[in-house]
């Protein structure tokens, strides 16, 4: 996904005059390595602190690190040929703690989210959206889009320093937000209602308890017990066992991490 990034945040260069693709592909791909690297750093240290705060015990986790990159690379999108180095670094650094405190709002709501997707696109793109009202830089602003004269509203941050405090960018910005929040509501609200009453929007608790690996696939990666599975399986009459598959009795001295394995 990092790699790919690169594709679709330099490669938007292509857009761009002949004698300026160069430079915005530099800047883009300087950012965006520098924004991710931030945010992956930031969420993977901060997950340390907080667990060792909470635990006693503390642990590396990688999926902090690696979500925390892509936070940090949603971030920078909107903004990546726009800013300076040192900003990507503050967006990436905004970007690692505005992941956790999203994960651990969905946690804390027992909203289901296994790949933390909206932590990392929603409120990382909502972050970069804002970001890019308060970072974009007068010469970015003036020389990507060939201004002759001095760009007259900035990043909210830039027009502090001119003594003028002025925020449109930064507003506009904020009104191209909630637009993009209130089409999208408004575009999928309605088939989210009709699939919820429908009951397809979500699966069903013996599902979840026995994990959608074995409900849409047929295969027990996890080693679910074997009284679940029966239950399971007494409910879904239609669904047919693979022949290979082994559900885990206990943990024997060759399955001690409680993963059945397929004979």
């Amino acid at each position: 996904l990092w790699f790919g990034w690169f594709g679709f945040n330099a490669g938007s260069a292509i857009d761009v005059d002949s004698d300026l693709s160069l430079p915005v592909i530099a800047a883009a791909v300087t950012n965006s390595t520098l924004a991710g690297s931030a945010a992956a750093i930031t969420s993977l240290f901060l997950n340390l602190i907080i667990q060792e705060r909470l635990t006693g015990e503390p642990k590396y986790r990688l999926s902090s690190a690696t979500n925390g990159a892509l936070t940090g690379l949603a971030s920078i999108t909107g903004c990546c040929g726009l800013v300076k180095p040192w900003a990507a670094l503050v967006i990436g650094f905004v970007a690692g703690i505005v992941y956790h405190i999203s994960s651990n709002f969905l946690e804390s709501r027992c909203i289901d989210d296994a790949v933390d997707a909206i932590p990392v696109h929603l409120a990382g793109g909502i972050w970069g959206v804002i970001a890019t009202g308060l970072f974009a830089s007068p010469r970015e602003l003036q020389f990507w889009y060939g201004i002759d004269t001095d760009v007259d509203h900035v990043g909210w941050f830039y027009s502090w320093g001119r003594g003028s405090g002025d925020a449109r960018l930064l507003a506009c910005q904020v009104i191209g937000l909630l637009f993009i929040i209130g089409w999208t509501v408004g575009m999928m609200l309605p088939f989210f209602v009709v699939l919820n009453y429908l009951g397809a929007f979500r699966a069903d608790s013996l599902e979840e308890l026995v994990g959608l690996d074995i409900s849409y696939h047929g295969y027990n990666p996890r080693g679910v017990p074997r009284e679940q599975l029966e239950e399971y399986y007494s409910r879904r009459p239609n669904i047919q066992r693979r022949a290979d598959f082994k559900p885990i009795e206990e943990n024997t001295e060759d399955d001690k991490d409680g993963v059945d394995h397929i004979e």
